[in-house]
């Protein structure tokens, strides 16, 4: 089974947008036994508070289940159990790299996976507020992703 850990500054938005966003398209294609799949923030400043009623708003206005979620913060443990460690920022792919050991093999930004936008990260709507562009890059990345993991 493959681990999949999405990443970003609180846990709140965008890489939990991509954790349900990558389960959902697992669980259409049956791919459930052969994937794990988490996200977690490098600050730690949200710890157990539930996603962003934005993330939420989107995920629901798609029918993408989002149950029983607690961010938490990134951690060594983690970063050892994941063989994915999927940033949505350069900030933050800098910060893995300069706060854990041994990550540098399985260290990759979302948009890797989705050049053809032009996307060099993925914006966090905690600022933009634009939820609908995240979601854009998210989804496209997450199907690419899961794409590339099947083969």
């Amino acid at each position: 089974m493959k681990k999949i850990t999405f990443i970003c500054l609180g846990n709140i938005c965008r890489s939990p947008m991509a954790e349900f966003v990558m389960k959902d398209l697992i669980k259409k294609n049956k791919l459930e036994e052969f994937f794990f799949v988490t996200s977690a923030g490098t600050s730690g400043e949200h710890d157990g508070e539930g996603m962003h009623f934005g993330t939420k708003t989107k995920l629901e206005s798609l029918n993408i289940k989002h149950q029983n979620f607690k961010s938490k913060k990134l951690t060594q443990k983690l970063c050892n159990e994941s063989d994915f460690l999927i940033t949505m920022d350069n900030s933050n792919f800098n910060n893995v790299l300069k706060k854990f050991n041994n990550v540098e093999n399985k260290l990759l930004k979302m948009t890797d996976f989705a050049p053809d936008l032009g996307y060099n990260e993925v914006p966090d709507p905690w600022y933009s507020k634009n939820f609908d562009e995240t979601y854009k890059i998210i989804s496209l990345a997450c199907e690419n992703l899961l794409n590339f993991l099947k083969k």
